[in-house]
């Protein structure tokens, strides 16, 4: 499998830009290193993740204190507004003109424990007024704290706190074994092209001795040794022979395209491939696959917020049945300066002998009379919940009964491998002796077929097997994230994934 180094495919890759034609010579390992660098599954991949990686980190911003500044330099109005006369107790409209200005600062802390927020805020406003009696007045609150609260409500922060670790978690989780199923479409596009290089290359070798066997046969036929129902038959087979060739010709382009469609490179790069003879690993433990799969795999972490956002939506129904209640309170400083005895100063505005300012604020929201609405939404959370568990178990049971299934089926690759190849050995020294035997006279037509077909059959077998051994090693990292030639788990290098 490691017989050509990736370096050499690597700077082929980067000077194949430089010339129309040329040839690589590709084995598994170059194959799947190709894949994992430069094919747009891989970047797909990649963006997928980032993706994931961008809503984590809001996210964690959010639950950061979150510093913002408000202002309104310039507010002009010139306009008719209700009043309230004092000396005439009546409303009436007064003509005013003013300039309005305000600055506001403030940090606001999020608190997942109990969903409320802290906020502290630093306000000035500045509002001049035009007309017979012009001023300017300033107000200020230099500092003022405050806490916002829902009681007995639904608490969005502490799930949110539950659930965005795991699927960040599972983002990575998700990448790994996206990769390993980009691996397993490179091992199937890899044999799809081995295979039908291999039928190409035994259509050919079959066309030619079928050439060969024709003159023999003709002269056979001559001599009277060969019936002519005899040679009918290899003119037959000939002639199938010449067409199987321009089938597998057209099959074996097709192949070799998706693969270097799969790997980004130009579709007029000859490939050499190398069969991957050597087998990494003979044997797994069915119970570290059990582990390993029930540790690594995403499907475990989606069964699980499965659970969690249904019991986020149970304790969402179940708090809308009943009384809740909103609370802000607040404190601070705040001082005002100017009216229409006299224009005030900004500067007088932070001195000392501040006023205090306080404000509490409690609204109520109880049911009273929903038709049953809310309490059907809680019930049908509670049966969504139910359903996600038993979903929950019987989909871990099958897992793990899939697991131990995998491992089992792989464990006997290695020797569906070896038989196979003895039996491609045994066929092809079989046809070699059953061809000499034709050409002496010693052999029918019917037993040189059947030999052929032998063969042919045996090679094929042999390459199916090995692509089976392949399908399944893959399988088994895609199910378990764990690498058994090394016997360490995959591992996520974020600093590479997030390089642009």
């Amino acid at each position: 499998m490691k017989k050509t180094s990736f370096l050499l495919g690597i700077m082929l890759c980067c000077s194949l830009g430089s010339f129309s034609q040329g040839e690589i010579r590709l084995s598994l390992n170059d194959a799947l290193n190709l894949a994992q660098k430069q094919s747009l599954q891989a970047l797909l991949n990649k963006y997928s993740y980032m993706a994931d990686y961008w809503a984590y980190r809001s996210y964690l911003a959010d639950m950061l204190p979150a510093v913002s500044l408000r202002a309104n330099p310039l507010v002009y109005s010139n306009a008719s507004e209700l009043r309230y006369n004092w000396e005439t107790q009546s409303d009436e409209y007064v003509r005013t003109e003013n300039l309005l200005s305000d600055l506001n600062l403030s940090i606001t802390q999020k608190v997942a424990a109990t969903g409320g927020a802290f906020s502290i805020q630093s306000e000035l406003g500045r509002v001049e007024n035009f007309g017979k009696n012009s001023y300017t007045q300033y107000s200020s609150r230099p500092f003022r704290l405050g806490y916002q609260q829902q009681l007995f409500g639904y608490n969005d922060l502490k799930w949110q706190r539950k659930i965005e670790p795991l699927e960040f978690e599972k983002a990575k989780k998700d990448y790994l074994q996206s990769s390993e199923t980009m691996n397993l479409t490179a091992i199937r596009y890899f044999f799809s092209l081995i295979n039908a290089s291999i039928q190409l290359e035994m259509a050919k070798t079959n066309l030619e001795n079928s050439d060969k066997l024709l003159v023999v046969a003709q002269r056979r036929f001559e001599l009277g040794t060969v019936t002519r129902e005899e040679l009918l038959d290899l003119r037959l087979a000939n002639n199938n022979a010449r067409i199987s060739v321009q089938e597998w010709e057209m099959y074996q382009r097709e192949a070799k395209e998706s693969l270097l469609n799969l790997l980004m490179l130009p579709l007029d790069i000859e490939l050499d491939i190398v069969i991957p003879d050597e087998l990494p690993v003979h044997e797994v433990d069915p119970q570290l696959v059990l582990q390993k799969a029930l540790e690594n795999n995403p499907e475990m972490l989606e069964l699980e917020l499965n659970i969690l956002q249904q019991q986020s939506n149970v304790d969402r129904a179940n708090r809308a049945r009943h009384f809740q209640a909103d609370v802000s309170l607040s404190y601070g400083l705040s001082k005002d300066d100017g009216s229409y005895l006299g224009s005030g100063t900004l500067g007088e505005v932070y001195r000392p002998e501040f006023d205090t300012y306080k404000q509490v604020a409690v609204g109520i929201n109880i049911p009273i009379l929903d038709w049953g609405r809310n309490k059907g939404r809680y019930e049908m959370a509670r049966s969504q919940l139910e359903i996600a568990q038993v979903a929950a178990s019987q989909s871990l049971q099958q897992f793990k009964q899939n697991a131990i299934t995998r491992a089992v089926a792989f464990n006997i690759q290695k020797s569906r491998v070896e038989s196979a190849a003895l039996s491609d050995t045994l066929a092809n020294e079989s046809y070699e002796l059953t061809m000499t035997r034709f050409s002496s006279g010693q052999a029918d037509v019917l037993r040189l077929t059947s030999s052929q077909k032998a063969k042919d059959s045996a090679r094929l077998q042999y390459i199916s097997t090995l692509s089976d051994y392949w399908i399944n090693l893959y399988t088994l990292r895609q199910m378990t994230l764990f690498d058994f030639e090394t016997n360490n788990d995959l591992v996520f290098e974020e600093g590479k994934v997030l390089q642009h």
